[in-house]
């Protein structure tokens, strides 16, 4: 893999790889430009989501988000003109904000309620992976949202060339993985540069599914399934934080009102419907909301409406299992005065300052020492005498859950508690921005009948997410089985091909509802359409000739904003110009690390391609259009899913497939991996989080060593069943090579890349957005989709 250690003078068929015995050429080729361009938003992406742990981030992003220049929030606002997260600004602006409602949203709602909130977490200074050893669930959220972000970071700024027209109509092979990423390259084609948009906006009016469009269609639905089926199961099977979060959904569905939420919308006007409906979800009946509307108080705590509630509600649970951790450290304290002295300084460390739990962190990095080493030292050099390896074993799981536990609180804190509550104005902005849409839908939809579908799919989904009984038959296998997996554990942990299972079940549920609001609301659909089309835009690159041979006549002297398609898109020359613009001996180091790259997502995609083939061998035939639902299942809520159709893929000729075979063997070849590209570019982002070490004389460990472990304190979020999470952990990362170190990119070209990206963040019309938005007159609202000064 590692090509750049070839022989000098030594050449090979691949382009990447070709570099003279002594001087390194100064133009790269479309492979290498890939390569870099991948290395560069990657790291960008990340940095840019990681920054979002400091306040400062929010008010430097630019619009929509304001600079805080003094204490008044009220005032006119100003935005920040070089964006603190140019990538996360360029996808919400070009994206996000022109979308339908959102762009109704009063400019308040982002400078001063989001805004607000995000600020306010940040500020509570969240536990960090290194302290608590292990990887957390917000940094396993937060490398999953970063490593799909940057896919459609690269999308905007590269672009999708524009090739010959595709014909969706002709035969796909949807058996094969090759078949499956034609027709979604030639859907996302016909998206960008066809009338595809156009079409599949009247088939959702006109048939009751999607697929029926075309056969090119059905197969790229096949590739979306598998690819949302196999991040879903990383996250909630594969990580070790995955059914901690499925027990927090669970018990969040638990709360939710679904009964009153269905009652309500049988109201036929749609503005009583909208009124109770905010009543039901945010009205607070607390003494303190009393005082305050009577004129008594002001700002005074008004207790929490039933969202907050249940948030607070599910945190508080986790809370009490983590608390009897720490109840049962501090009784078995083995040296009573010393002991105490230990957890002392461990509870006070949290209460510190921001920079100083920062310095204790930069100290147990730079020594190497871990984090209770760290702690203890800097409150008292004493306290370490004596340490065992015991003891401080136990302080870290003390330390580690404290850690948890003042993470519980301080969210609620942020959403349930603040004064003003900027919570529940967000969520009442949103509510009146959306209302137009609301009372459409109300009007010509059966909104109960998918609130309903919507609960029964995510009933589907937590049951999915468990541990599946061998004997019962629940599963992707069971289907097939009916109980003679007799030599099996009593459980087996979900895989891949139960997701996609579940999502092929499901996916009626939401063409159904497309097709009654495309056929039942034709303005609010037409409003929709012109988005899309709008927004499709964005991702399109000029058609010129390819750039393999063909560079600046003067690289230096090359703008850094002009653009030219090649490896890396619309930014090629951008690229080429800052690798040219390096000096001799820097271009001659970093081209290994780009070389090697250039093997890694070579081989990446040829693993992705094996892992998407072997799960379509595992699954019924699907070669054959779908139908309507044969007679349904029903479970205990009341609600009816097509499991028979669902899991025979929707026709008969697929029931008649014959059952794979099933024993010991076949269950083994399960797949607990599947395709995409992104999910060994999110694992990186987690084997390579730094985290402290675990002995007194331990070293720095990474991501890698700690993966499929719990963080400590999570008692009763997990048990280990089936394979168990270690061993899906090995299993899944069979065969996939390990990322080259590319500190050496970064550190030439990082700076400059993000210099690059803010230039385009300006000068690009995709990009363009008010720097000082100024009120409109007569006291009009101003949208995002408005015209204003600048």
């Amino acid at each position: 893999m590692e090509r750049a250690h070839h022989e000098p003078g030594h050449q090979t068929g691949d382009p990447c790889t070709r570099k003279s015995a002594s001087v390194t050429p100064e133009t790269l080729t479309s492979a290498q430009l890939h390569a870099l361009f991948d290395i560069l938003t990657h790291d960008e992406t990340y940095a840019e989501v990681e920054s979002f742990k400091h306040p400062a981030t929010i008010s430097g992003y630019g619009y929509p988000f304001a600079q805080r220049s003094s204490g008044d929030s009220t005032s006119t606002p100003t935005y920040a003109t070089d964006s603190s997260a140019p990538l996360l600004a360029g996808v919400l602006r070009s994206i996000v904000l022109s979308f339908p409602g959102v762009r109704d949203l009063p400019p308040e709602f982002w400078h001063v309620r989001f805004q607000g909130i995000l600020e306010k977490l940040a500020e509570a200074n969240l536990s960090e992976s290194y302290d608590k050893g292990s990887l957390g669930t917000r940094k396993t959220l937060a490398t999953a949202a970063s490593s799909i972000h940057e896919a459609v970071s690269r999308g905007i700024l590269g672009g999708i060339s524009k090739g010959e027209k595709r014909d969706l109509d002709e035969k796909y092979d949807r058996s094969q993985a090759r078949e499956l990423e034609r027709a979604w390259e030639d859907a996302v084609h016909e998206l960008l540069y066809g009338d595809l948009i156009d079409e599949l906006f009247r088939c959702a009016a006109e048939r009751k599914s999607l697929e029926e469009h075309s056969s090119g269609v059905q197969a790229a639905v096949d590739y979306v399934i598998i690819h949302l089926a196999t991040l879903l199961h990383h996250v909630f099977v594969l990580t070790p934080e995955g059914p901690y979060l499925l027990k927090l959904m669970e018990n969040v569905h638990k709360l939710l009102p679904y009964s009153m939420v269905k009652q309500t919308l049988r109201i036929g006007n749609a503005a009583t419907m909208i009124n109770g409906m905010m009543r039901l979800l945010l009205a607070k009946v607390g003494v303190g909301a009393i005082s305050n509307w009577v004129g008594l108080t002001q700002d005074a705590d008004d207790g929490m409406n039933l969202l907050q509630r249940i948030i607070s509600m599910v945190l508080s649970w986790d809370n009490a299992e983590s608390r009897k951790t720490v109840d049962k450290i501090e009784k078995s304290r083995g040296q009573p005065a010393a002991s105490k002295g230990h957890l002392d300084a461990i509870k006070a460390h949290l209460e510190i300052p921001r920079d100083e739990q920062e310095a204790a962190r930069s100290q147990s990095m730079r020594t190497p020492e871990s984090m209770v080493t760290a702690i203890l030292r800097r409150s008292n050099p004493m306290l370490m005498k004596g340490l065992t390896e015991e003891q401080h074993a136990q302080y870290l799981e003390y330390l580690s859950t404290l850690l948890m536990i003042r993470d519980r609180e301080e969210i609620p804190n942020v959403l349930c508690r603040q004064q003003p509550d900027l919570f529940t104005r967000a969520v009442k902005d949103l509510v009146a921005s959306f209302e137009p849409m609301i009372r459409v839908l109300h009007e010509h939809v059966d909104l109960r009948e998918h609130v309903t579908a919507v609960e029964g799919f995510i009933t589907d989904f937590i049951n999915v997410g468990k541990a599946k009984s061998s004997k019962n038959g629940n599963g992707f296998l069971s289907g097939w089985t009916n109980g003679s997996l007799k030599s099996d554990p009593e459980t087996r942990t979900p895989s891949v091909e139960d997701y996609v299972t579940l999502l092929r079940r499901n996916r009626q549920l939401l063409y159904n509802f497309l097709h009654q609001v495309a056929s039942q609301c034709p303005d609010l659909t037409e409003d929709f359409r012109v988005w899309c089309n709008a927004t499709i835009k964005v991702f399109r690159q000029p058609r010129r000739p390819s750039p393999e041979n063909d560079q600046p006549s003067n690289p230096t002297e090359a703008p850094r904003s002009k653009k030219r398609p090649g490896g890396a898109g619309a930014v090629s020359s951008n690229l080429q110009h800052l690798f040219s613009s390096l000096s001799p001996t820097t271009r001659d180091a970093i081209l290994p690390a780009v070389n090697a790259h250039a093997s890694y997502l070579s081989s990446l995609e040829n693993i992705s391609n094996k892992r998407m083939q072997h799960i379509l061998d595992n699954m019924p035939s699907t070669d054959a259009p779908p139908s309507p639902p044969r007679p349904t299942s029903s479970n205990n809520s009341g609600w009816s899913t097509p499991l028979s159709w669902g899991r025979s893929g929707g026709t008969e000729s697929r029931k008649s497939s014959p059952p794979p075979t099933v024993n010991s063997v076949s269950v083994n070849k399960q797949s607990f991996a599947g395709p995409g590209m992104f999910l060994s570019r999110w694992q990186q982002l987690l084997d390579d989080t730094v985290i402290g070490p675990a002995t007194l004389g331990g070293k720095l460990r990474s991501g890698r060593d700690v993966k499929g472990d719990l963080a400590m304190g999570k008692t009763g979020a997990t048990k280990e069943v089936g394979l168990g999470l270690a061993k899906l952990v090995r299993i899944a990362e069979d065969e996939a090579p390990r990322a080259p170190d590319v500190k050496v990119v970064i550190e030439a070209l990082g700076g400059e890349f993000r210099g690059l990206v803010g230039d385009i963040l300006k000068e690009d019309g995709r990009f363009t957005v008010p720097v000082v938005v100024k009120e409109k007159e007569r006291g009009g609202r101003i949208r995002h989709g408005d015209k204003v000064e600048i």
